[in-house]
């Protein structure tokens, strides 16, 4: 078992990808889940994605898009640290 700080959630999580063209909306998205991912000291790697095959083949018609090792989990807003957190099953 890993000795790092994952929580119940992120056991097998390898990947989050932000979708977005590179606006500056999806920039910030990618800054807070950045972040987020230091501050716990998570292994995953934060990738920013802006091919717009990716997107149409997740179904992401609003970004910023959150997709967590292939599951998209948050559409169309900047979601504050909380936020991930709980999206990442590392909220308390």
């Amino acid at each position: 078992m890993r000795s790092d700080k994952r929580g119940m959630g992120m056991n097998d999580v390898s990947l989050i990808e932000i979708l977005g063209p590179g606006c500056p909306r999806c920039k910030q998205a990618h800054r807070v889940v950045q972040q987020v991912v230091e501050e716990s000291g998570l292994d995953v790697v934060v990738q920013k994605e802006e091919s717009i095959d990716r997107m149409i083949e997740l179904g992401v018609f609003a970004t910023p898009a959150i997709v967590v090792d292939g599951e998209l989990k948050l559409v169309g807003q900047v979601p504050k640290a909380k936020v991930v957190r709980k999206l990442l099953g590392i909220e308390g």
